[in-house]
């Protein structure tokens, strides 16, 4: 559970790190580069949304690992922008797929862990009605079992 927050924690300071560094950049970045941008923040909302449903700690490691190098490319756009437009938009398209498939496998895994805490919740409501049912039938039919009780005990020493 720490390493989940911890992960999440580092990857929205990179991020806060990112938008700060090149916010001077901003105004003459392509659209590719703040496409990407926008993707990587959505992914990472999704991740935390995935975290907060339930997922588990394995699922949102493999998440962030994707946010992460989504975010190097991202970083890697940005800081080639200036010098090589082509090679800023290729790491900009990188970072905009991984983003988008890191987003789409995000939905999955909260999905599947909601689909998991809902048949938890059938679960358990579905004992405490039965063990109401249960305790409301030994109440009511307590005095049959005293009888069948002292049947056995009869039997026993007629036996005897």
């Amino acid at each position: 559970m720490r390493f989940r927050h911890r992960a999440l924690l580092g990857i929205l300071l990179l991020l806060i790190f990112s938008f700060s560094v090149t916010s001077e950049n901003a105004s003459g970045q392509s659209s590719q580069v703040d496409d990407s941008r926008s993707k990587l923040v959505q992914a990472f909302v999704l991740v935390q949304q995935a975290d907060l449903q339930g997922a588990s700690p394995a699922q949102i490691s493999l998440l962030a690992n994707n946010l992460n190098l989504a975010l190097h490319y991202e970083e890697n756009a940005t800081e080639l922008f200036t010098k090589n437009i082509t090679a800023s938009n290729i790491e900009a398209t990188k970072s905009v797929n991984l983003s988008n498939a890191t987003s789409v496998q995000a939905l999955g895994v909260a999905s599947t862990a909601q689909t998991q805490a809902l048949y938890g919740q059938v679960a358990a409501y579905s004992t405490a009605i039965a063990a109401g049912f249960l305790s409301a039938l030994l109440v009511l039919e307590s005095h049959r079992l005293n009888d069948l009780v002292r049947k056995m005990k009869l039997r026993r020493m007629r036996i005897d």
